[in-house]
């Protein structure tokens, strides 16, 4: 289990809903890339280096309990493909909310250089390897799911699309009051790539004392009236899913995205979404039924947006009971947290 950001979110979701399984024995291997007094540190070069300490973690977590792994499941692709044979010697499924060639074509916004030249053609030869071999493939969206068979020549029948969830019964979609200002919640470590500049920018265009916005990030913001910063909060930190069930609307301008774990909080939560129509995002809102979908950098329409649901609070309470019916039915992780082990079972069958 790679530990980046969402993926960590993901990884103890995951592992919270296999607990209580009495058909399983699981061992769970973390991939921090932490550094380490071998040779490899000595390498100049930052991603080499990474490489070498995240292939040194899986094969320690696989020689670690040896025989008694039936399968093995990797919550991206990557520790899959550095870990080598060690890695693919059993049946193994791959989840994954990205492929190496939609992160070239998003390569601005995170800011990742493109692979190319021999280099980028091994990475590519090496990384369609790993997923055509895979016993089954579990992407978060169907963005990722027509990646894998369109750039990687992936058999559709290995893939099952089954994004990350949320444990429902932990989130009270009950908690929002229509009363006072309009309470808007976004939540992005990468300011700028989540559009928290673009939000900024509509909140300011709406009357003063219509809405209240909270921001959550890593970024450093300066506060400002009607605005509210929180810097330091962790995924499943109990004052941030406070904010996710005191708000009124969940926002989210990304102009790169590969999912959005936060999107799925919000649903669950009962809060509408506004998001924009990009990667994996796109597919957690129903236009118009569960929240708005926008296109990136478009502060106007955000505005009209955020008027409707500031001024209409039955249209808001529509949205987010819908975008809470949409993640029992979706995203609860309980349930796809089966469907994983289920892909498993069966690609262990198969092999």
């Amino acid at each position: 289990m790679e530990q980046h950001l969402g993926h960590r979110t993901y990884a103890e979701n995951l592992r919270s809903s296999l607990a209580d399984d009495s058909t399983l024995e699981t061992h769970w291997v973390p991939v921090t890339y932490a550094s380490t007094s071998a040779w490899w540190e000595r390498i100049p070069v930052e991603s080499v280096k990474a490489a070498w300490r995240g292939r040194a973690e899986v094969q320690k977590g696989l020689a670690a309990v040896h025989e008694r792994v039936d399968a093995c499941i990797y919550n991206t692709q990557v520790p899959a493909v550095l870990g080598g044979r060690a890695a693919r010697r059993r049946p193994y499924v791959v989840c994954m909310d990205d492929t190496p060639e939609l992160m070239n074509a998003m390569a601005d916004g995170y800011e990742h250089t493109p692979d190319s030249g021999p280099t980028g053609w091994l990475k590519y030869r090496w990384s369609r390897h790993v997923l055509q071999h895979a016993a089954g493939l579990a992407p978060w969206s169907h963005w990722v799911r027509a990646s894998l068979i369109n750039d990687y020549g992936v058999d559709p029948s290995k893939i099952d699309v089954i994004p990350p969830g949320v444990n429902m019964s932990s989130w009270d979609p009950t908690r929002h009051d229509d009363d006072g200002p309009l309470r808007i919640l976004f939540v992005g470590g990468d300011f700028e790539r989540k559009g928290g500049d673009v939000l900024l920018k509509a909140f300011r265009s709406l009357e003063p004392g219509t809405a209240v916005l909270r921001l959550v990030t890593r970024s450093s913001i300066e506060t400002e009236p009607g605005v509210e910063v929180y810097n330091g909060l962790s995924q499943n930190d109990p004052e941030l899913r406070d904010l996710f069930e005191t708000s009124d609307v969940f926002v989210l301008p990304s102009r790169s995205e590969m999912f959005g774990i936060a999107a799925v909080e919000a649903a669950a939560a009962g809060l509408p979404l506004v998001v924009t129509a990009v990667g994996g995002l796109a597919e957690l809102v129903v236009d118009g039924e569960t929240g708005f979908s926008m296109q990136p950098d478009d502060d106007r329409a955000l505005v009209v947006h955020l008027r409707s649901l500031a001024e209409q609070p039955s249209l808001r309470r529509t949205m987010g009971a819908a975008a809470r019916r949409r993640a029992e039915q979706e995203f609860d992780a309980d349930v796809n947290a089966a469907r994983l082990v289920a892909l498993a079972r069966r690609g262990t069958a198969l092999a």
